[in-house]
């Protein structure tokens, strides 16, 4: 799936593997502001995995109380839905651990939350929603 907002700012999450009952991501994350970095990480069961696609289609059609935080067993990744514009959604990735930015040296292996915000509308919501399932296979 495929998280774009203003500024060159962009989250792409899909299920590279799966080890027992946990699904392996791999992420290609774009700042906006000239870094970048990739990972790949075991941060999702099953479960979660299947709950994230449910979570981000609910964001997209208004269905969650503001704001909303989906938060996994692993912390590697994290989802904070708040409201940027009137019915325009405002979601905050966060990375931790082995999914945070390498540039962090030393600190990334006790960073939590390393927040990239994206601005976005219903509809880039519900596509994401619907590739990220789709993915899930």
């Amino acid at each position: 799936m495929l998280l774009e907002g203003p500024g060159g700012v962009a989250v792409a999450l899909s299920v590279a593997d799966r080890t027992g009952e946990l699904v392996v991501v791999e992420g290609v994350v774009d700042a906006g502001d000239g870094r970048a970095w990739t990972f790949r990480d075991a941060c999702l069961t099953e479960a979660e995995a299947a709950g994230l696609g449910q979570w981000l289609l609910r964001a997209a059609k208004g269905r969650l109380e503001l704001p909303d935080r989906l938060a996994f067993a692993s912390p590697g990744l994290t989802f904070t839905l708040e409201e940027h514009d009137h019915l325009q959604p405002r979601v905050t990735v966060g990375f931790s651990l082995a999914a945070a930015p390498p540039w962090l040296g030393e600190e990334r292996m006790r960073t939590y939350d390393y927040p990239i915000t994206l601005d976005l509308d219903p509809q880039a919501l519900e596509a994401a929603a619907v590739d990220w399932e789709r993915g899930l296979g």
